[in-house]
């Protein structure tokens, strides 16, 4: 699995993560959890559902400032919260404000990949 260190912030708060980077997601997100450590109050942010292969959640929304630790590169993404329960990882790198502003490349045999934000 392609799992990368990042480091998520809001406001003066911060927290680092294993983030698994996967292009079947449509955005990314994360356990509820996540969101309280850092002191967001999720019942403030909007509302929406999140539909992958295990079916639908309910999640809150909220804007953050996600830095990749390759060359301590920021990006400000939408993130879920919802009722996630993942193994190895506590954050999902998806396709909305991750895939839309990085180019990657997996090379899967060598166990490598690359990450490079566009000039």
């Amino acid at each position: 699995m392609p799992i990368i260190p990042i480091t998520i912030s809001y406001r003066k708060e911060e927290l680092n993560v294993e983030a698994l980077i996967d292009s079947g997601a449509s955005m990314c997100f994360c356990p509820i959890e996540i969101g309280q450590a850092i002191g967001i109050q999720l019942e403030k942010c909007p509302k929406g559902d999140l539909t992958g292969v295990g079916g639908t959640a309910e999640i809150f929304i909220h804007k953050l400032d996600v830095t990749l630790e390759f060359g301590k590169h920021r990006i400000s993404a939408d993130v879920g919260f919802g009722k996630f329960d993942f193994h190895g990882f506590s954050f999902v790198l998806g396709q909305k404000d991750f895939f839309e502003n990085v180019n990657i490349l997996f090379e899967r045999r060598k166990e490598r990949i690359e990450l490079h934000l566009p000039i």
